[in-house]
């Protein structure tokens, strides 16, 4: 396949799903292909170009963890250490002496979870070089949560903390020194400035087309992915050096069986793995309002492939162009997403009722005659089973079409909700 090939691929599919812009690369043996489609901003019409950088949002977490595995291997630290040996603001917290880094990075910390933690971008704008250190002061005095897999914006934001105390420098410093000086990724960017480099702008796709979007900064944020950019070419060379350096191998290796539809089947430390028929693939997602960004490693065949898109509706044609392009170069199929709700599916509906919450968001569950009736802040959705842990919410949201329940009791009783990624524990 040729990049022009490439080119008419990635505009086909950017056009079925009225994505603006969009970048594509291919790596395989070490050549690299990249095609680059559509505009950066509808409202310049300037087209985006291979220099072009996009938001990467939790692709940084990958980073994150990427960084933390080569401070490991030059001494500054041990993966099994305990998250309150590198994160000073939490030394007195029981549960950051007994979780260790590896915990942090495999999603498994037992670390507090709350909205105001996870989602509080914009209570926390803060730009000085304490914005980490506030944000693990906050999480110091709030409550941890049950012990089960959950994915964290916080879990990450404190491994940023820890590579600061590790290292002695600003996070953003020990990330370009780390990636941009040993990996060569000199066209990412890890400030929060927003005017830092020249990127896309997102769009969010309305019925009247796409909508610009201001891009989300807050620095406190910046290691789970709000705030850096990249280039489709740096991510090549990040996976490049992920499919070279054998000491980052240990990353991808399975610390969680959890699987969730459409997003991953099981997680390592700081990638997903994708059990696609073929062979199997790693990476990982990036998410922020208006973009989307994937990032999919083949080890077998010292192979990978990058897309980043500019529009809301990204992972929906991340799915239709990797359904053609992954059996093309890779011969490996990626299964569709099953969204047909099958009744008698998750067998006894009454097993699921309950209250799951954080304590500062909450969703009833409620069984129904066909499925659940899901009941939470955002108002009221029903929910149709797709199979024992999967339940059918909205077939035509890109992003989530589906809830899961997972950590199933004895009984055959969930004790996990996961909306998107995040875990709600059952209280009742």
């Amino acid at each position: 396949m040729s990049e022009l090939d490439l080119q008419a691929l990635l505009g086909a599919h950017a056009s079925e799903h009225s994505v603006p812009g969009a970048a594509l690369g291919v790596l395989r043996d070490g050549v690299a292909l990249v095609a680059c489609w559509g505009v950066a901003d509808v409202r310049t019409g300037e087209p985006v170009a291979p220099d072009t950088g996009f938001s990467v949002g939790s692709l940084t977490k990958s980073m994150v963890a990427t960084v933390i595995v080569c401070l490991a291997e030059q001494g500054g630290l041990a993966l099994d250490d305990p998250v309150a040996a590198h994160v000073p603001e939490l030394r007195a917290c029981g549960w950051a002496q007994h979780s260790t880094v590896r915990d942090l990075l495999a999603n498994r910390s037992g670390l507090p979870l709350s909205e105001r933690l996870e989602f509080g971008f914009l209570e926390r704008a803060g730009n000085d070089d304490g914005a980490l250190s506030r944000l693990a002061s906050d999480v110091a005095v709030t409550v941890p949560a049950p012990g089960f897999w959950s994915y964290s914006n916080v879990g990450w934001c404190l491994a940023g903390r820890a590579i600061e105390t590790v290292t002695g420098a600003p996070w953003e410093e020990a990330m370009h020194a780390e990636l941009g000086g040993a990996i060569g990724m000199r066209e990412t960017s890890f400030t929060t400035d927003a005017a830092s480099m020249q990127r896309v702008t997102g769009h969010n796709l309305t019925a009247e087309g796409p909508l610009p979007v201001k891009p989300l900064v807050a620095r406190a944020y910046a290691p789970a992915g709000i705030g850096p950019t990249s280039t489709v070419g740096d991510l090549l060379r990040f996976a490049e050096t992920h499919l070279d350096n054998p000491a980052l191998a240990e990353m991808r290796t399975v610390h969680s069986d959890v699987a969730i539809s459409g997003w991953l089947d099981a997680w390592g430390l700081g990638w997903a793995r994708f059990d696609w028929p073929g062979a199997t693939v790693w990476g990982w997602d990036g998410l922020i309002d208006g973009e989307r960004s994937v990032l999919r490693i083949v080890p077998e065949q010292r192979a990978a492939a990058v897309l980043m898109t500019n529009g809301s509706s990204g992972r929906a044609m991340y799915r239709s162009l990797f359904a053609v392009l992954m059996p093309s170069l890779f011969k490996i199929a990626i299964p569709p997403i099953h969204l047909e709700p099958s009744a008698g599916a998750a067998g006894d509906l009454a097993h699921y009722q309950g209250v799951y919450a954080w304590p500062d968001r909450r969703v009833q569950v409620s069984p129904t005659k066909h499925g659940l009736l899901i009941t939470g802040d955002d108002g009221e959705a029903q929910a149709r089973p797709l199979d024992r842990r999967t339940f059918l919410v909205d077939a035509a949201d890109p992003d989530t079409p589906t809830i899961t329940f997972g950590a199933f009791d004895s009984t055959g009783r969930p004790r996990v909700l996961y909306s998107m990624l995040w875990g709600l524990p059952r209280i009742s």
